[in-house]
């Protein structure tokens, strides 16, 4: 005697298929990387520690014509939120805490997305999209803000 077990799924859902996989497999990966190296780095006044080692890593556009990109600060503001200093967080970048929990709630989407096999509702997709295009938004906001008070 055989037993078959099937789990029935509601029609009409789409189920992930290879490259959607991939990617929210790659998203969950960098997104997870990204908490974790937060909260191994260390910063102070002269920079980024990890382990008491020097981070090797900088800003590019700051060290060769000393004019902070949009993402300046935001390593250091990571690293105050998975430490639990929000005002730190802010004072370093004022979007950072925003990114930072995006980035926490990607990591929820995307394992509920793998876990599940499904994307989730159109409505949500829309949200995560309309939230990263806000937070881009936003950094370029502080950007200009900066720039401006920078040139003037």
């Amino acid at each position: 005697m055989s037993v078959k077990i099937s789990i029935h799924r509601p029609s009409g859902a789409v189920h992930l298929q290879g490259p959607e996989k991939v990617f929210h497999s790659l998203v969950l990966a960098l997104c997870v990387l990204a908490v974790i190296v937060s909260m191994l780095l260390e910063h102070d006044g002269q920079g980024l520690r990890l382990f008491g080692n020097e981070w090797p890593l900088g800003c590019g556009l700051y060290q060769t014509f000393g004019i902070k990109c949009a993402l300046c600060g935001l390593t250091r503001s990571f690293c105050s939120m998975a430490g639990g200093e929000f005002s730190a967080a802010m004072r370093l970048h004022p979007a950072g805490p925003a990114v930072f929990i995006f980035v926490c709630l990607q990591i929820l989407y995307r394992i509920h997305a793998l876990w599940s096999g499904r994307s989730g509702k159109e409505k949500l997709k829309r949200a995560g999209v309309y939230s990263a295009l806000g937070l881009v938004a936003a950094l370029l906001i502080n950007w200009f803000i900066y720039l401006g008070g920078f040139v003037l």
